[in-house]
């Protein structure tokens, strides 16, 4: 079991690494977009990755209200980055996917934050890049349990 001091040096690492993810992902948004905002790019990324998606399940991936995704996702829109679908379980629902525009923005964004991991890896050892992930997927398997709100909502069973 950690002591409070393990706990604590491990928090304020895990702080610096999230505001320079953050700094990072702002400056690699705007490659995709000027106009676009770190939170924007996560909800791209997501897209990228996972495929259409309703508004609601991308509201409880990022952990805002309905309005505020709305508001996200029509400026996502008016940038040409994504667009809205027919949702073919319910006609009243919609999905929102990536543009081909939108997919290659990511794709390229993606490219430079590899390239970025890469260098800040490149004097790490193999095995000890291999172990920091392994430990890094633990801690996130860990962390990405759903909350109750959004498993309720559309059956969404996490992000």
């Amino acid at each position: 079991m950690p002591d409070e001091q393990m706990i604590a040096d491990l928090e304020r690492e895990f702080a610096v690494f999230v505001r320079q993810d953050r700094a990072a992902s702002g400056r690699l948004g705007r490659d995709v977009h000027p106009d676009l905002k770190v939170a924007a790019y996560r909800l791209l990324a997501h897209l990228a990755d996972r495929g259409p998606r309703r508004p609601t399940e991308l509201a409880c991936h990022v952990g805002v209200t309905s309005p505020t995704i709305s508001r996200q996702l029509q400026h996502l829109e008016e940038l040409g980055l994504i667009r809205r679908m027919e949702a073919r379980d319910d006609g009243r629902a919609y999905l929102v996917a990536l543009t081909d525009e939108g997919r290659h923005r990511v794709e390229e964004v993606g490219l430079a934050r590899s390239r970025r991991l890469d260098e800040l890896l490149e004097s790490w050892p193999d095995h000890d890049v291999r172990t920091f992930a392994a430990l890094l997927a633990r801690f996130n398997g860990g962390a990405a349990k759903p909350s109750s709100q959004c498993t309720r909502i559309d059956g969404v069973r996490g992000s």
